[in-house]
């Protein structure tokens, strides 16, 4: 809730932090390593997604859009690639390389609680929730990401 990613050194004795990086304007929601270990994606409630070199401690790239975001995951096979879900519903396929979004995954769904690439990474799965006057629906879809 104050805006900060803190890694964490969990070999130390008294587990110490390593660092705190304050590159959020709100609440960080959520963090993904890269598989190399290099990168850090972090997104939340500022509208954005964040990639962060962690060894230089440096933002290298800023990923905007116009809903809360509340769920990412990079792509298990391409690291340029990472999904993003938001309060809105919708979900994106970004491509780290251009800055872009590849793809818009849109369906009138309630808030992205989590998607989870299959584990060929050619489709995702993702979860919502619509809530409305009295009543809340759950949705689990499998999406096509080559569609």
């Amino acid at each position: 809730m104050d805006n900060t990613v803190c890694i964490w050194n969990v070999w130390s004795r008294d587990k110490k932090k390593a660092c705190a990086l304050n590159f959020h304007n709100a609440a960080v929601k959520d963090v993904k390593w890269s598989q190399q270990g290099h990168f850090l994606l972090s997104c939340g409630y500022d509208c954005t997604s964040r990639l962060v070199d962690v060894e230089k401690g440096m933002e290298t790239q800023v990923f905007r859009e116009d809903q809360m975001v509340g769920v990412i995951k990079f792509h298990p096979d391409n690291s340029n690639l990472f999904l993003s879900g938001g309060s809105k519903g919708h979900i994106k396929l970004w491509d780290i390389r251009t800055g872009k979004v590849v793809h818009n995954y849109n369906r009138n769904l309630g808030s992205i609680l989590d998607v989870e690439f299959t584990m060929n990474g050619k489709q995702f799965i993702s979860s919502s929730d619509v809530s409305g006057s009295n009543i809340s629906e759950n949705s689990i879809i499998v999406w096509d990401v080559s569609r």
